[in-house]
């Protein structure tokens, strides 16, 4: 079980402040921002704009957000200058030096993303409390505003239609907060992680600092165990993580961030 991070705050800053390049990775969605009931819905508050500022003007911090959003989507959501962007899960990255990376074999997978979409939406084009976002290379079914009584039914026959139409199992179904979502198989976080890592160097003494808070992290913390913090974002206290600690919500999140900016001007 993860401990509380504030337990260990000062133990946690010490560690942080003796490195002499951070290198931040935040989910977004439930870890910086809470969620709505769509994703459009949400916006980034400018106390979370204002912190991502001060800390990405200190030469030590390299900030990536990595989220599931689409590349796009999530630069014009944060709108602010000098952080990098993996999104996609990792699919799509774009640093801040201008370099671009995509994972090309989910180009293979469009064809059946786009089936699957299809046939969703003619089962459910009724029911307009499930949103079904379409990134391109991953296919997300939100139904946070869907009743309970509703909620088995339609998420079982979401990941039948995938099933069926996956003839060649390329694809594979994450089970997230109030989401399903479909993405190619062979990538995630914790591969996108170790490709980030692989590409910075130069420094004596790295530390890689994960906060996320679904089950598409998981595969960053398993990757970062034993060479990283690593943070989940839940107020349930019993849910399985292999992250080392735990926050209780984005706006804890918060705190942590400003711990960390007013530790580097001092």
């Amino acid at each position: 079980m993860p401990e509380y991070l504030f337990n260990h705050n000062q133990k946690i800053l010490g560690t942080i402040e003796k490195a002499d390049k951070k290198i931040l990775f935040l989910d977004y969605d439930g870890t910086l921002v809470s969620f709505k009931d769509r994703p459009d819905e949400v916006i980034t508050p400018n106390s979370v704009k204002n912190v991502l500022e001060k800390l990405v003007k200190h030469p030590e911090f390299n900030i990536f957000i990595i989220t599931g959003r689409a590349l796009n989507n999530i630069k014009n959501l944060v709108d602010v200058e000098g952080i990098s962007f993996a999104a996609l899960h990792g699919l799509q990255i774009e640093s801040t030096d201008g370099k671009k990376f995509y994972w090309e074999p989910s180009e293979n997978t469009r064809f059946f993303l786009e089936k699957i979409k299809e046939k969703v939406f003619s089962e459910f084009k009724e029911e307009k409390r499930i949103y079904i976002e379409d990134k391109q290379f991953t296919l997300a079914f939100h139904y946070r505003m869907l009743p309970r009584e509703k909620t088995k039914y339609a998420t079982e026959r979401v990941m039948e239609i995938v099933k069926k139409i996956d003839e060649k199992n390329m694809l594979e179904i994450i089970k997230g907060a109030k989401v399903i979502e479909v993405r190619p198989k062979g990538w995630n976080k914790g591969k996108a992680i170790e490709f980030l890592l692989s590409n910075i160097n130069g420094y004596r003494h790295t530390v890689p600092i994960y906060i996320g808070d679904d089950t598409t992290d998981e595969d960053a913390f398993i990757y970062l165990k034993n060479h990283g913090l690593t943070i989940f974002v839940s107020n349930e206290s019993e849910r399985s993580t292999s992250a080392q600690y735990f926050l209780k919500n984005p706006d804890e999140v918060l705190v942590f961030l400003k711990s960390l900016e007013v530790k580097n001007e001092v």
